[in-house]
C-alpha cells in the first residue's frame, strides 16, 4: 500500500458548470487510483452535488479519502445568492452575472493554493489568472479541455491564420451568429487578453489533456498537438458506469424502443445540459424533425421552476458507446503517467534551483 506522503498531490479546478465539473471529476476519480491526491475545488453548491455523486458511485471502488473536497468563495451579490454560483437551472440572463463574480474569487483561490501547496494544478477554460498563479509558485499546471479536440482544433486554426477557409477539414465551420460569441465571453474574463483562449494551450506544462477518444477524433487530436506545440493526451469518455445501469434501468422502455431501429436511422438531439430552448426554437426543431421524417431522439431542459406546455414523445432513449469505454483503461493510464512524469520533473528541477543557490 501506497504511504499517504508517496502519493502526488492534484487541485482540480473546473468552471461552474456541471458539463465542466463532472468529467473533472470522473478523471479526479480515475488518479485517485493512481497514486494521486485530488483536491477538488469547486463552490458549495457544486460540492454538495459532487458529494453525491461520490457517495452514489458503487463501481469505482474510490478511496474515500484521496478525493478531498475544498470550497471555492465567490463575492455573494442579491442577485446572485449562494445557490446559484453554479449555471445548474442558472436562468440563462445570471450568465454573465456568474463568469464575472467567478473571476472575483481569484483572492479565494489563491489562498487555496497557498494552503494545500499541491504538486499539479489541472485547470480549465475560464480562470487564466489561475495557471499563471500556479507556474509563479513553480507548480505545473495542465489544461484540462472539457470539449474535445475538434473545437479547439477549429478555432485555433482560425486564431493562427485569421481565416476559417484553410482548416484541414472543411466539414467544421462557423455560422455567423456564433462569430459574435468569443468576444461576449472575453469582456466578462479576468486576465483574458486577445490571446486568452490559446494561452490555455501556452501555459500548460508539457502536456494538453482532451476529453477525446483518439477512435473518435484522431485526426484533430494530431492537428491540435500540431497547432499549439503540445502533446495532447485523450483522457477517454470519463462515462460514469454506475449512472448509465441506473439509467438503463430506469428507462428500460426507451432502450428497448431503440434496440428495435434499424442502425444508422435515429438521429440523435441535445443542445447541451445547461441550454434551455424557446418555445419558438423547439416549434422549429419539431418541424424540421417532422418534415425530415426520421426517428429521433431529442433532449430538452428546461430551467428550474419555470412552467412549459408539456411535449409529448418527443425523446426516447440515449445512445452507449461500448468501443469507447474498452479503451478507458488504457487511457487513464496513459493520463496518470504522464501527470506523474511532469510533478517529477518539476520537483526535480526546484530542486536543482535550490542546490545552485
Amino acid at each position: 500500500m501506497e504511504k499517504e506522503e508517496d502519493k502526488l498531490s492534484i487541485l482540480m479546478f473546473p468552471w461552474l458548470a456541471h458539463g465542466h465539473i463532472f468529467p473533472f471529476l470522473e478523471l479526479a476519480k480515475l488518479l485517485s487510483k493512481r497514486n494521486f491526491n485530488i483536491y477538488f475545488c469547486s463552490t458549495a453548491v457544486n460540492l454538495d452535488s459532487i458529494r453525491k455523486s461520490i457517495e452514489k458511485d458503487t463501481t469505482s471502488d474510490i478511496d474515500s479519502n484521496s478525493i478531498k473536497l475544498v470550497q471555492l468563495h465567490i463575492p455573494e451579490t442579491p442577485q446572485l445568492p449562494p445557490q446559484l454560483h453554479t449555471t445548474k437551472n442558472l436562468p440563462s440572463n445570471l450568465l454573465q452575472v456568474l463568469l464575472q463574480a467567478f473571476q472575483n474569487s481569484s483572492s479565494s483561490f489563491s489562498d487555496i493554493m497557498n494552503c494545500l501547496k499541491p504538486d499539479m494544478l489541472i485547470y480549465d477554460f475560464f480562470q487564466p489568472w489561475a495557471p499563471k498563479l500556479a507556474l509563479s509558485q513553480g507548480i505545473p499546471s495542465v489544461y484540462f479541455a472539457t470539449s474535445g479536440a475538434t473545437p479547439f482544433s477549429f478555432f485555433h486554426h482560425l486564431f493562427a491564420n485569421g481565416t476559417s477557409s484553410t482548416f484541414p477539414y472543411q466539414a467544421i465551420y462557423l455560422l455567423d451568429y456564433e462569430k459574435e460569441i468569443r468576444a461576449r465571453i472575453l469582456a466578462n474574463i479576468k486576465d483574458a487578453d486577445k490571446n486568452f483562449a490559446f494561452g490555455n494551450f501556452e501555459m500548460s506544462s508539457d502536456i494538453v489533456l482532451v476529453k477525446s477518444c483518439r477512435g473518435v477524433e484522431g485526426k484533430y487530436i494530431d492537428y491540435l498537438s500540431i497547432l499549439c506545440k503540445k502533446q495532447i493526451v485523450p483522457t477517454g469518455p470519463l462515462v460514469n458506469d454506475n449512472e448509465e445501469e441506473e439509467e438503463e434501468d430506469i428507462h428500460s422502455d426507451i432502450m428497448e424502443w431503440l434496440r428495435g431501429k434499424d442502425e444508422h436511422s435515429t438521429v440523435y438531439i441535445s443542445f447541451g445540459s445547461e441550454y434551455f430552448l424557446s418555445e419558438t426554437q423547439i416549434e422549429q426543431v419539431a418541424k424540421g424533425l417532422e418534415l425530415c421524417n426520421a426517428n429521433f431522439v431529442w433532449v430538452i431542459r428546461f430551467p428550474l421552476g419555470e412552467k412549459r406546455n408539456n411535449i409529448e414523445d418527443v425523446s426516447k432513449a440515449r445512445e452507449l458507446s461500448e468501443k469507447m469505454k474498452k479503451t478507458r483503461e488504457q487511457e487513464a493510464a496513459e493520463v496518470a503517467e504522464q501527470l506523474s512524469r511532469l510533478c517529477v520533473k518539476y520537483k526535480q528541477q526546484k530542486l536543482t534551483s535550490i542546490e545552485t543557490l
